[in-house]
């Protein structure tokens, strides 16, 4: 009998083979070297095993009775529960063909057999200690999205509140506000339940990766030209050339993308603010499987020797003496555009201003499930 007590930290090893002396032997090198070894002679037998005992590495040989080793590693890997386990495909010397069809499949690596004992271990170490890297960095970015869900819940509240207090004003005040009162009023509470809109979408961006987004068709013509209006009337006396290009409709979630274009351009107004003119250029190219989005200004700029800080979470390479801010905006930027499988990038010069490029694939609404 099996048995499973075992050390908190002591890795599982799931052997997925029907070759009892390949199994004697994997066993026998895995249990002297500290781990916790669970095997199965068939596919069906594995899975169930999985589902009953989370394996930290499975060991997966090709030729298995009833259920092969690739359908095994299909089904594996097709599951989230189980997609994150590392797979060694344990297979012989001269058989490219599988070892090639192993990594199609989501396969990480493989062993040829006969064991040779050097060889499996140091593939095993290597592939749970990158397993391990990975969940601490998830772990790490798990502690992130709670700190911006705290923050952003933070936020909400007073929101709320002045939201509320704008209805009692119009309500309690109405034959003392003329018109033009009223509709301020009004704008307030628009706005003001717009920044909770998009407050409520920050605090889902924290579960982001199992969260459905909600695909509508976005013209970003329409989305540029309207936040761009909006931003620039809390800055009414500057001299500013806007030109916008005619820019593609986007399959996109709408409330995430009102935001990453609002950072974007705040960014590119903030940041030529000392110039005489300002000059903001948005335009589009596209190859056949995307589109490229462009936004130059000629701001304040930067040395691209620190471009790597540049979406990093509370990373800035301005004081705030200079230019105010929290450093997070960029850093949202890239995780909505990461949620539309799209990336960011940014190129600039120092006084000879920047610009924020982002790609988006054409086919998003079959790649986002």
């Amino acid at each position: 009998m099996v048995n499973y007590n075992k050390p908190v930290n002591q890795p599982t090893i799931l052997i997925v083979d029907d070759t009892p002396e390949h199994i004697e032997t994997a066993v026998a090198v895995l249990r002297n070297n500290n781990f916790h070894v669970r095997v199965a002679t068939k596919g069906n037998i594995a899975l169930k095993l999985l589902e009953q005992h989370m394996a930290d590495l499975i060991l997966l040989d090709i030729y298995m009775p009833e259920i092969n080793g690739f359908e095994i590693c299909q089904m594996i890997k097709s599951d989230p529960a189980f997609r994150s386990i590392p797979i060694i495909f344990l297979t012989s010397l001269n058989d490219e063909a599988s070892i090639s069809k192993g990594f199609q499949l989501g396969a990480q690596d493989y062993v040829t057999k006969p064991f040779n004992t050097s060889e499996l271990l140091a593939r095993v170490n290597t592939h749970i200690k990158l397993k391990k890297q990975a969940e601490s960095l998830q772990h790490a970015n798990s502690e992130l999205d709670s700190f911006c869900y705290s923050v952003a819940h933070d936020l909400k509240s007073p929101l709320l509140s002045l939201n509320k207090l704008t209805e009692y004003l119009a309500a309690d005040y109405a034959a003392k506000i003329d018109s033009d009162g009223q509709e301020l009023i009004s704008n307030i509470q628009e706005k003001s339940q717009e920044v909770i809109q998009i407050i409520d979408h920050l605090l889902d961006l924290s579960r982001m990766c199992e969260r459905k987004m909600n695909l509508t068709t976005i013209d970003l013509s329409q989305l540029f030209s309207k936040t761009y209006t909006e931003l620039v009337a809390l800055e009414p006396v500057r001299d500013i050339e806007f030109t916008l290009a005619p820019l593609p409709t986007i399959q996109g979630d709408a409330l995430m993308f009102k935001l990453l274009v609002q950072n974007i351009l705040s960014n590119a107004l903030k940041y030529t603010r000392h110039k005489a003119t300002a000059s903001i250029k948005v335009t589009a190219t596209q190859t056949d499987t995307e589109f490229v989005i462009a936004i130059q200004d000629n701001g304040a700029g930067f040395d691209m020797k620190y471009s790597s800080r540049l979406f990093n979470i509370f990373q800035r390479l301005h004081s705030n003496n200079e230019f105010e801010g929290s450093g997070v905006g960029l850093a949202i930027c890239q995780k909505i555009l990461k949620r539309h499988h799209g990336t960011a990038w940014i190129t600039g010069k120092v006084h000879e201003g920047a610009s924020f490029y982002f790609s988006l694939r054409k086919n998003l609404s079959t790649i986002v499930k």
